[in-house]
């Protein structure tokens, strides 16, 4: 989710990234979303605060499936030199499980766009010029997460439309020091070397706005087909040859609560479609514009057709939040190296449930949702694909974390790996930030809680609290 403020009603902590006012509740192009849209906003997880709390919940919560699998110590990666899918699960180059239990790192998808730092895409985010991953790896981490932002990957010049580095309408170089991939590059190779798997994953990405492209400077509802494609074309020749990174299509669709051409959300989610209104950062927040998206078919695709074969993940809908969609609405991936992503954000009102809309049963809120969310979660298990949930939060302050500690041992349990949000020094933070300083102190509640349970588990511990 990091930093989702796309059309939702939600505000981004930490970075660049401004609220925008959704306006799929006034399409009229697209009848199949706009009877889930008030249910879809409801439900969309906020970097820095809980989600909105769902309209008139049920009293009592519905009970999840057992587990699939009894728990089982993970592997430890000592070098993460390789990673691919067998069956549901992951394995390392000795053919042994492995969960992975890692950080999002947040800073390369708005640094060099914002022009923060040209000489430092990473922008001291962490607290140092660029990560420690020695520092990463002392909580038990075997995975990190990386945010990336296609225009500076690419080297666009783009139209700064809302004048988030400067002046509206301007167009500025999406890598203005021109060392972005560089430093990717450099990050990846540090990372692996200190014993981490890689997640490269497709943050923030824009369309054309006429004939130049458009400046990715928050969320929006998909990938696009004028510089999607062509950004996983060349991110995958770059990696295909490192078997510990792993991709990640594109971070939080959200094609149910915007607006559509034509389709209806879940094809257009596999296929590809049209909207027609972009997001960004500054200004309006929002613009009347239609644009062709990039389906997840599409992007994976352009991945394989590069020779790699490396693990690919692939998101669902509601912000990846919505799991009894995934099995019906997956790519079909040629190297048979396919996993699930979802990301796990608490409710406001329910702190030890998932927020989450159900397919089909959206007038079901929560608590009942959120037992189904993770039924679904376990379906996708059963049918022989693993599940990594790329992100999950929880609020800040006091002795635990309500949610996290729900989630993490459900994760154990069934096999599920996961990555908290955020590695990033961001002071103010109410949710989501996992450390105080450089020396990756953790925060209290939430990152107190995880750096223990990343330590037990590490230790080859089957049941951690």
């Amino acid at each position: 989710m990091a930093c989702l403020c796309a059309l939702a009603l939600s505000a981004c902590g930490g970075d660049s990234s401004q609220s925008v006012s959704t306006a799929a509740a006034s399409a009229t192009t697209n009848s199949a979303a706009a009877s889930t849209t008030s249910a879809a906003a409801a439900a969309a997880p906020a970097t820095s605060t809980p989600p909105a709390a769902p309209v008139t919940p049920p009293p009592t919560p519905v009970t999840p499936a057992p587990p699939i699998t009894p728990p089982a110590p993970p592997a430890t990666a000592t070098s993460g030199t390789a990673i691919k899918v067998v069956g549901n699960h992951l394995v390392d180059e000795t053919g042994k499980t492995v969960q992975l239990r890692g950080v999002n790192v947040s800073g390369l998808e708005f640094v060099a766009i914002d022009g923060w730092d040209p000489s430092n895409p990473w922008g001291s985010q962490t607290g140092d010029p660029t990560p420690n991953w020695t520092t990463i790896k002392s909580w038990g981490a075997n995975a990190v997460r990386l945010p990336l932002n296609e225009a500076s990957w690419l080297g666009l010049s783009c139209i700064d439309i809302g004048g988030n580095a400067g002046k509206a309408g301007a167009t500025i170089k999406a890598d203005p020091g021109g060392n972005y991939q560089a430093t990717v590059e450099q990050s990846v190779a540090e990372a692996t070397a200190a014993g981490l798997y890689v997640i490269l994953d497709l943050h923030w990405a824009a369309p054309n706005d006429g004939a130049t492209p458009a400046c990715p400077t928050t969320q929006n509802p998909m990938a696009d087909t004028d510089h999607s494609v062509a950004f996983w074309t060349s991110v995958a020749n770059q990696f295909k040859t490192n078997p510990a990174v792993i991709l990640e299509l594109f971070n939080e669709p959200f094609l149910d609560a915007t607006a559509l051409v034509g389709n209806s959300p879940w094809p257009d989610l596999l296929n590809g479609g049209s909207v027609t209104q972009f997001a960004y950062t500054g200004g309006a927040g929002v613009m009347n514009l239609t644009w062709s998206t990039a389906g997840m078919q599409e992007l994976l695709d352009a991945v394989r057709a590069t020779g790699a074969t490396n693990v690919v993940l692939t998101s669902t809908l509601q912000w990846s939040q919505q799991m009894d969609g995934w099995l019906k609405h997956k790519p079909t991936d040629s190297a048979g190296q396919l996993g699930a992503v979802w990301h796990a954000y608490p409710s406001s009102q329910y702190p030890t449930q998932v927020a989450c809309v159900s397919d089909g049963i959206l007038s079901i809120g929560l608590p009942q949702c959120s037992a189904l969310e993770m039924a679904a979660v376990q379906a996708i298990i059963a049918a022989g694909y693993p599940v990594v949930a790329t992100e999950f939060g929880d609020t800040i302050g006091g002795s635990t974390a309500p949610w996290a500690s729900v989630l993490l041992p459900f994760a154990d349990a069934n096999g599920v790996s996961y990555l908290g949000w955020t590695w990033n020094t961001w002071a103010g933070s109410s949710a989501n930030v996992l450390i105080t300083d450089a020396a990756g102190d953790p925060t209290p509640g939430y990152g107190t809680y995880v750096k223990q349970h990343y330590l037990c588990r590490a230790a080859g511990t089957a049941n951690c609290p």
